[in-house]
Formats: C-alpha cells, sequence, structure tokens
C-alpha cells in the first residue's frame, strides 16, 4: 500500500487515493482538511528527490501553472517545494483524458467534436501564452475532458525547459514525440508557434484516426517530424470540409513562420469556418490586392472620422484641395497621351499585334515531348533546371506564366526541369564539435537531429558517429543523426555509516549520499534511545542511487525482569511436604492408581 495514503501534508491535504501515476510524479485525490474541497495533490516520486533535473522540472511546472487563471486550465490552489516533499495542490477533475475519450471511439471524432475540442485548447493556449508560459507538452494525455463536455489543460511540467535541455537524450524525447514541432526535435528555439503544431498533431488525428508520423522508435519519429510531409489530409478523409483540412494543413506548417503566429489567429479562421462551412482559406501574408485593401480600410476610416461643423480653417483646406485636384487631374491627362504615344510605338510583345496563344499544361512532359507540342513553334522557351526528389528526372514541373494563361505569340515562357534527386555524401564527423559538425552538415542540404549518448573515448560535446555513416550517400533534405558524447551520470553511490546517528541525522547523511531511508525496525540496545544501532546494508558497499537503506532504531537498554515476589502463605498450619531433589518420581503400573505428585511451593 502507498504510504502516502492516510497522511496528511502540512497537516492540510488528507491523501485519500491514488488515481494517476506518472513519469516523475503521483497524484493523489485528497482532501482539503480547511474546507472540506476534494483536490488533486501531484507528488514528485520519493526516488526522484535527489535528482537535480527533475526537481528543476517540477518546480518549473509549479511556477508556470501557478500564474494561470483560466476556464479550460486547471487551476493551482497550493504548491510546497520542499527537501523532504515536493507537492502541487491542484483542482480535482472527474472525467477522462482526451485520449482515452479518442480511443473509446475508436480514434476518430466528428469535426464538430474537433471544432469544440480545439476551440477550447488554444483559448487556454492564448491565456497561456499572453502569460509568457509556452506548453511544449501539448497532447491528448494532458487534457481532461468533463462530462459536460469541457476541456482542462494541465500538465505545464517542461513549460519552461531551456534551449539546451530540448532535445533527445538517449533516444527519449522531452514531450511526447509523436506530438512535438519539429523545431523541438532538433533541439532549435521553440515559443508558442510551437504549441501550434501540437494543436494541429491533434486535430489531423482527431479527423482522421490516424498519427500524422509514426514509427517504432522514439528517433525515427523525430526525424519524420523534422523531414518527413504528412499524408494529405483530405487524402484520408475526402468528405472533409476544405476549410479544415487547410487550417490543420497551416497548423502543422514545418516552418514556424508559416503556421499561425498566434493561438488567435487559428482561432479566428475557426470562427470563420463555423461561420461559412464552404470558405476557403489563401493563406499568403500579402496577396495581390491586399495593398489596395489596405488603403481602403485606412482611407475609409479617416472618412468614417469626419465631424459636421465646417469651420474657416475647414473652408482653407477645402479650397487648397481643390486646386490640388485640377493639377492632379491635368497631370494625369498629360501622363495618359504620352502612355498612349508609348504604347501605340512599343515593340514588347504585350502590346504588339501578335495573335493570342492559350498556353497548355506543359507540366508532366520531358524536353523532347514539349517540343513536339504545337505551342513550342509559337513561343519562345526559356528551359532551367532544378533539384526536385518528388519528381522524375527530365520531367517539366513548373511553367512560368502557367497553364491556361493567354500570351502573345513569340512570348517567352520559364519551364523549369526535374534534375532528379539531389545527393550529397555524409561526411566524417567524428570527434569534432556538435555545432561545428551541425553546420556543416546544414550547408550540404541536411537536416540535423542531435542525440546524446556517453562514449568515454570521445570528449564531451564531440561527435561520436552519424547516422547514415560517414562517406555513405543521403538525400538532400534528409535527416541526419548526430550522436554526441555527454559526461557519463553516477549511478551507484557508497552507503554511509548510520550508526549512533539519530534519526534526523542519519536521514541528512542518506540524502548527502543520493540514497533514502528504508524501513525501520525497532530494537533494544546499548545504544542511545532514538539513535540508529544497525543497517540493513553495510557502510561502504556500492548501492543504487536513490536505494532505500533498512535501519533498526534503538529503543534503549533492553529493561530488567521484574523482582520475584515472595511465596503466599497458606491459611493451612499443616506443612506442606517438599520433593527432594534427589528423590526419583514414582510412577503408576497397571494395577494401582496414579500416584499423585505433591505440589511445591514457588
Amino acid at each position: 500500500m502507498d504510504k502516502l495514503i492516510g497522511k496528511k501534508l502540512d497537516g492540510c491535504y488528507e491523501i485519500e487515493s491514488l488515481i494517476g501515476s506518472g513519469g516523475m510524479a503521483n497524484v493523489y485525490k485528497a482532501k482539503n482538511l480547511r474546507n472540506g474541497v476534494t483536490v488533486a495533490v501531484k507528488v514528485l516520486k520519493e526516488e526522484y528527490m535527489h535528482d537535480q533535473d527533475l526537481v528543476r522540472r517540477f518546480k518549473n511546472e509549479s511556477k508556470a501553472i501557478s500564474i494561470l487563471n483560466h476556464p479550460n486550465i486547471v487551476k493551482v490552489y497550493d504548491v510546497s517545494v520542499t527537501d523532504k516533499l515536493q507537492y502541487i495542490v491542484m483542482e480535482y477533475i472527474d472525467g477522462i483524458t482526451l485520449k482515452d475519450y479518442l480511443n473509446q471511439r475508436g480514434g476518430k471524432i466528428t469535426w464538430r467534436e474537433t471544432v469544440h475540442f480545439i476551440t477550447q485548447i488554444l483559448n487556454a493556449l492564448q491565456h497561456a501564452h499572453e502569460n509568457g508560459v509556452v506548453h511544449r507538452d501539448v497532447k491528448p494525455q494532458n487534457i481532461m475532458l468533463l462530462p459536460n463536455g469541457d476541456l482542462k489543460m494541465m500538465d505545464f511540467g517542461i513549460a519552461r525547459i531551456s534551449r539546451a535541455e530540448n532535445q533527445l537524450v538517449s533516444g527519449k524525447a522531452m514531450g511526447s514525440v509523436h506530438y512535438i514541432s519539429p523545431e523541438q526535435a532538433k533541439g532549435d528555439i521553440t515559443d508558442a508557434k510551437s504549441d501550434i503544431y501540437s494543436v494541429g498533431v491533434m486535430m489531423y488525428e482527431m479527423l482522421s484516426g490516424k498519427l500524422p508520423f509514426d514509427s517504432d522508435s522514439v528517433v525515427k519519429v523525430a526525424i519524420k517530424q523534422i523531414s518527413d510531409k504528412a499524408v494529405p489530409l483530405d487524402t484520408l478523409e475526402p468528405d472533409l470540409p476544405k476549410a479544415l483540412v487547410q487550417i490543420t494543413a497551416r497548423a502543422m506548417a514545418k516552418n514556424p513562420e508559416s503556421r499561425y503566429l498566434t493561438a488567435a489567429a487559428m482561432l479566428e479562421d475557426l470562427q470563420k469556418f463555423k461561420q461559412d462551412p464552404e470558405i476557403r482559406f489563401e493563406y499568403k501574408y500579402m496577396t495581390e490586392n491586399s495593398s489596395a485593401k489596405v488603403i481602403d480600410r485606412v482611407m475609409n476610416q479617416k472618412k468614417n472620422t469626419g465631424t459636421g461643423g465646417v469651420t474657416p480653417e475647414k473652408k482653407r483646406k477645402t479650397h487648397f484641395l481643390a486646386i490640388l485636384f485640377g493639377i492632379t487631374v491635368a497631370f494625369c491627362l498629360v501622363c495618359a497621351v504620352m502612355c498612349n504615344l508609348i504604347l501605340r510605338n512599343s515593340a514588347s510583345p504585350l502590346f504588339s499585334k501578335a495573335a493570342d496563344i492559350e498556353l497548355p499544361d506543359l507540366t508532366g512532359l520531358t524536353e523532347a515531348e514539349v517540343k513536339q507540342n504545337s505551342v513550342y513553334s509559337k513561343i519562345k522557351v526559356e528551359w532551367q533546371k532544378e533539384y526536385n526528389s518528388s519528381v522524375a528526372e527530365g520531367v517539366v514541373y513548373k511553367q512560368t506564366p502557367r497553364a491556361g494563361r493567354t500570351v502573345k505569340e513569340s512570348q517567352t515562357v520559364t519551364l523549369t526541369i526535374s534534375m532528379g534527386t539531389q545527393y550529397a555524401d555524409i561526411p566524417d564527423l567524428t570527434n569534432m564539435a556538435q555545432d561545428d559538425a551541425a553546420a556543416m552538415l546544414k550547408e550540404k542540404g541536411f537536416n540535423v537531429l542531435v542525440v546524446q549518448n556517453v562514449d568515454e573515448s570521445v570528449a564531451v560535446g564531440a561527435v561520436i558517429r552519424t547516422d547514415p555513416a560517414a562517406g555513405e550517400s543521403a538525400e538532400a533534405g534528409s535527416t541526419v543523426v548526430l550522436y554526441v558524447s555527454r559526461a557519463a551520470v553516477d549511478t551507484t553511490t557508497t552507503v554511509p555509516d548510520l550508526t549512533g546517528l539519530t534519526y534526523e541525522d542519519a536521514l541528512s547523511a542518506l540524502s548527502t549520499n543520493k540514497l533514502a531511508m528504508g524501513a525501520q525496525t525497532h530494537m533494544y540496545s546499548d545504544y542511545p534511545a532514538g539513535t540508529v544501532c544497525a543497517q540493513g546494508i553495510a557502510p561502504g558497499t556500492e548501492a543504487k542511487i536513490n536505494s532505500r537503506i533498512p535501519v533498526y532504531i534503538s529503543d534503549g537498554p533492553e529493561p530488567s525482569p521484574d523482582p520475584t515476589p515472595e511465596p503466599a502463605h497458606s491459611p493451612d498450619p499443616t506443612p506442606v511436604p517438599t520433593i527432594a531433589p534427589a528423590t526419583p518420581m514414582p510412577t503408576a503400573t497397571p494395577t494401582q492408581a496414579p500416584v499423585t505428585e505433591p505440589t511445591a511451593l514457588a
């Protein structure tokens, strides 16, 4: 049975039952003794109390969520971080995780439910981001679903982890690798847009019932997050509204700057979709008409700021504007005449009297096939070649102007031919500093994923090996795993001598040696009461860090036996016979009655 169950933390919270267990902490159902309210208490596991990194993560979580106050974020009531116990008191949620709900529904839900849930998640993230908190571990397992359909986000456990720690270590990712952003997988700087990517992955999963990237190891999944393109959502679910497909795709853009810049921006598009499910999004930061739209909006705002009264100063301004308007009209007329003369005498194909030609689609053709096309003799073709791994070598994949456009005869049309997949050799980076090796790989067009391993033959921070190995060829744009040496972490410690120490001093000695107190057995000994008189593992023994050491606590010397009481006097004055020590015990025979043994007084 868990030893915390039934205990009172700081005299305020009575632990009732264990309701969940995570990687570094247990979550208990408890009662607040001050007001009787049921709460959830997240307690750092005892075996991790001496792991400074995990303790810091736990403190980071408490700091991150204590400043947040939003209906879609689990409330925090109290935080206690001491050397002996570290816990967070939170709102108790009587529900299930969103992941459990998805599993109950076969992994996929309707798009209406998806929009309902994602809207709440984005509202919570917008509040967190506005307060300077980035979650960095957004996933269905960290979201609670209430019976009324409301969501509560929790577990901001790595919200403030620094860039250096935000990468794969020995194959384990900070955050759930299926939902982390490409920049998080690479160990680059992460911000609010990283949470947006994770929300996009969740939308993809909810709408299709599949994760966009999956594999049998976290390293392979991380590589896919960096390099691979997900199967288009409308390929898996052709009946989905196109706008939802577009919103999901933008949220999952590999380049952070191509995603929604804020949760509020994504919420705005979801709201537009709810108002008009047939809407389409173009997702260009500046479209051809955007400048005109901005100017029109500014002009309309200026028009709406006017007042009804007309002052002499306004009349003078009006008169001046009228003169300025006349000058402008005259200037425009002169320009129009000059332009007419230029265009009438221009040799440009755009204004020539040459015949119009509607361009056919030349993409997908080889150069020879293009030259056989009837339009080839009527236009001027400019050939370009570029590497493109998704198009076969020698095939046209880009055309400018595009097919369907009308051009003049002899006008230049640019056709770009694929040179196929570009390959580059992996250089030998052994013993090179991590930053220099990563920079060299990026110059060759590779993505880089850093994995730290212990290798005493290689200096800390230097490259051990690469995958693919040095000398092999790999496709440009693919991911190269860079295995980098890190310092070995001690996993064992020496058991100290605890005999003669008080319980508190023994606890301190164990903590100093990264050990914990084990079972305590009380016994009589010559040691003073309350001190350790023996220990279950001998001093000087090597033990694993966080091991529990059983101890025996002295209750002092064994007490002396009580003195023998005086014999009681019989009221019968008749002397009672005694048995001589040397006299043998008489025995009974079959023909005699047994002889009764006389009673001896104590």
